[in-house]
């Protein structure tokens, strides 16, 4: 349900596209990204706080658009040093960037692990790792060869500026303009990269770098149109204001002038395969999962939840059918279950349930009107405590993020906990069919409520924001922030937890929303490994959604498209569910009659988001 926005964990790697140490074209005086004497601090360097602290430095030196997300905006000398910045993205900018990862590195490999306590312990192991994956993704992972790596870090300079009300308007308006200016100099040196015939982007970033670009560039989009009226909101008058407007035009034009290059140099070269192969995938898995299990000890597991779960839903299914569908019974327009196979008889009820779905013009405020609901069941079942609801916003995505996940969230930046998470809805994805809306029912939608908002990632995080050590504050891992979204929503549904609680079948309803949502997260790694570690046919993935997982088609070829657009990420959603539920029958175990929700989740929560077997030491009391 969600990229890898709201966690920097997720996203060091993931959005990392280019190490600047300087914006491209700058003049030699604003080239100081990092703090000086940076490489002499790592010298010295002997906690893993203070190596942590240079690696975040370094991370908004190689991407300063990363600022934004993580409530970094400068340096003391300059405070908007890194709004008004794009990463340098030249070979020799993407080298250095990888030796200075290396002697980050070298500098927590030095310090002893039997030297710290258990908490500092797991922070060396978390850095080390990220580190590591930074240094994957840029040398053997060839970030630099992806042109949506270019595309969606411009995307993100831009809309994250004006996105929140961090800054007066006027001022984010000028950072704004400050990128404008340099994104020529940016899309020239991306066009460097790319331009070797040696280069072969996969057939699926070839198919969305044209749309995302065009909805960039548009006379209706951001730069064109949304700029000058900002412009005119903050009273930007004369020179000021149209220079700025003038500064992103030129912006817009210079996106336009690479899509036609794109499109005449590079789409009619051949196709790289989009399958990472067995070892790369191995390698990453292990930095970015840091999980107990293996790919394929996961893919195990996944495979036999899948029997389970099917068998779950169907079963409930065949419970109601007769009941819920008695009207279109009785016109004899559906045959009774005694005369149909299980598979028939879900998909009737689904059939069904599709019916009562939002449109596309709805669907925000849709979203919005099932908040009280479902913060009102947490509040009465004491599941935990709730951070303020209207501090989470529901929009349209922004065109450099759109086709890659129908819903997704950027949570408050860490380093400004005051700020507003916003969730995003794909609605021009969405529009492409009929078949996407029909996926997002009404008990679906409250789901999608829960995970990506209350209880889920938005609570999550506003938990994490708290912590006061820099790394579980910043550095999240994957499995823990979308197994703890993953988990609530079946908590809740199991509580009792239902969008119809005056239907006869509406607790019923609910759990069959819940058993598909949990298909499809044990789908999403089943596909993910298989697609990734074998030449598996893309065909069968697209049967196992449809068949067994009862997706519709477009959700499937959705979900498929992001599977070849990223690897590794899909596999940590039912990985984290499974650790998590695998905790909580120990812990349930262990306290008997004292188990309380609230207790529980709140434990949960209060190591930040780290790998799960720190998150098991921790809620269960174990050494490290």
């Amino acid at each position: 349900m969600r990229i890898k926005v709201a966690a920097l964990a997720a996203a060091l790697s993931a959005v990392l596209s280019g190490c600047a140490l300087h914006a491209p074209g700058a003049p030699a005086e604003q080239q100081a990204l990092l703090p000086a004497g940076w490489d002499q601090q790592i010298a010295k360097a002997r906690t893993v706080e203070s190596v942590a602290q240079r690696y975040l430095e370094l991370t908004l030196a190689m991407q300063p658009t990363l600022g934004v997300a993580l409530g970094r905006h400068g340096t003391p000398e300059a405070p908007t040093l890194y709004d008004r910045s794009l990463p340098d993205v030249r070979p020799q900018a993407l080298q250095s960037a990888v030796v200075r990862l290396r002697r980050l590195e070298q500098a927590l490999e030095e310090i002893d692990p039997a030297s710290l306590d258990a908490a500092i312990r797991a922070d060396r192991r978390i850095v080390l790792s990220k580190i590591r994956l930074d240094i994957l993704e840029l040398t053997d992972l060839q970030v630099a060869r992806d042109p949506l790596t270019y595309v969606g870090t411009l995307g993100s300079a831009y809309s994250s500026l004006l996105l929140r009300d961090f800054a007066p308007l006027d001022e984010r308006l000028h950072s704004l303009a400050a990128r404008c200016a340099a994104t020529p100099a940016f899309l020239a040196q991306a066009q460097a990269n790319l331009s070797a015939d040696a280069v072969q982007p996969t057939a699926v970033q070839k198919m969305l770098v044209q749309p995302r670009i065009k909805g960039m560039a548009s006379e209706g989009g951001l730069l064109r149109k949304t700029v000058p009226e900002l412009v005119d909101r903050a009273g930007l008058k004369g020179v000021i204001g149209s220079q700025i407007s003038q500064a992103c035009a030129k912006a817009a034009d210079a996106l336009v002038e690479f899509e036609e290059w794109f499109a005449e140099t590079v789409m009619p070269r051949p196709d790289s395969p989009w399958r990472l192969g067995p070892d790369l995938y191995q390698r990453k898995y292990a930095l970015y999962m840091d999980y107990p299990l293996g790919p394929q000890e996961l893919l195990e597991k996944a495979t036999i939840a899948l029997q389970d779960r099917h068998y779950r839903l169907r079963t409930l299914a065949r419970k109601i059918h007769d009941d819920y569908l008695a009207e279109g019974i009785a016109a004899g327009d559906i045959k009774p279950s005694a005369q149909l196979g299980d598979e028939q008889v879900a998909r009737n009820v689904l059939a069904k349930m599709a019916q009562d779905r939002p449109t596309v013009d709805s669907l925000i405020a849709d979203s919005y009107a099932l908040a009280d609901s479902i913060v009102g069941f947490v509040n009465d079942k004491d599941l935990l405590d709730l951070p303020p609801t209207a501090k989470l916003r529901i929009e349209p995505i922004p065109a450099h993020l759109s086709g890659y996940a129908v819903a997704m969230i950027q949570t408050a930046p860490p380093f400004e906990p005051e700020l507003d998470s916003v969730w995003f809805w794909d609605l021009p994805m969405l529009s492409q069919s009929e078949g996407f809306l029909k996926e997002y029912n009404r008990p679906a939608l409250a789901e999608v409520y829960i995970h990506e908002g209350v209880p889920g990632h938005f609570v999550q995080l506003e938990y994490s924001n708290r912590v006061e050590r820099l790394v579980p504050k910043v550095f999240r891992n994957g499995p823990m922030v979308e197994g703890w979204a993953s988990y609530i929503q079946s908590q809740l549904v199991d509580e009792g937890y239902t969008v119809y609680p005056q239907h006869p079948q509406g607790r019923e309803l609910q759990q069959i929303a819940n058993l598909k949502l949990q298909l499809r997260g044990i789908i999403n790694a089943i596909i993910d490994i298989r697609l990734h570690t074998s030449d598996w046919p893309e065909e069968k993935a697209l049967t196992l959604m449809t068949r067994q997982g009862f997706q519709e088609p477009a959700e499937a070829q959705g979900k498929l498209t992001r599977a070849k657009l990223s690897s590794v990420q899909l596999a940590s959603y039912y990985a984290g569910d499974l650790a998590i539920r695998q905790i909580l029958k120990e812990y349930r175990q262990r306290e008997g009659d004292n188990f309380r929700w609230k207790l529980f989740n709140e434990t949960l929560l209060s190591a930040g988001s780290p790998p799960m077997d720190v998150v098991r030491a921790t809620v269960l009391g174990e050494p490290q």
